[in-house]
């Protein structure tokens, strides 16, 4: 009785419906609230793997004209660390460009 599950995971797989997870950098930016968590993400990998614990995000998003720029900070071992980013608008998240401070 368990032939019937396994044909129908079978069609399931093969099925040209199903859909594939991406990576966040190859996910497109399209809103300034994507782009500003892309940009917190971005920005916290980069102190943890420096081994650092950043913590206390807080940031504002603007468009301006067809790029999106988001100005963060993070405070790390109690010390301030500002972030830049910006992007162009509908552009892939890798073309991400970031400024620590």
């Amino acid at each position: 009785m368990k032939y019937p599950f396994i044909i129908g995971l079978i069609f399931f797989i093969s099925s040209p419906h199903s859909v594939s997870a991406k990576s966040p950098k190859e996910a497109y930016i399209e809103t300034a609230s994507q782009f500003q968590r892309w940009c917190k993400h971005l920005s916290y990998r980069h102190f943890r793997q420096k081994k650092k614990m950043p913590y206390n995000w807080t940031s504002s998003t603007i468009r301006q004209l067809n790029d999106y720029q988001t100005s963060g900070s993070w405070k790390v071992n109690n010390v301030e660390k500002e972030v830049f980013c910006q992007i162009r608008k509908g552009k892939k998240a890798k073309t991400t460009k970031m400024e620590i401070r």
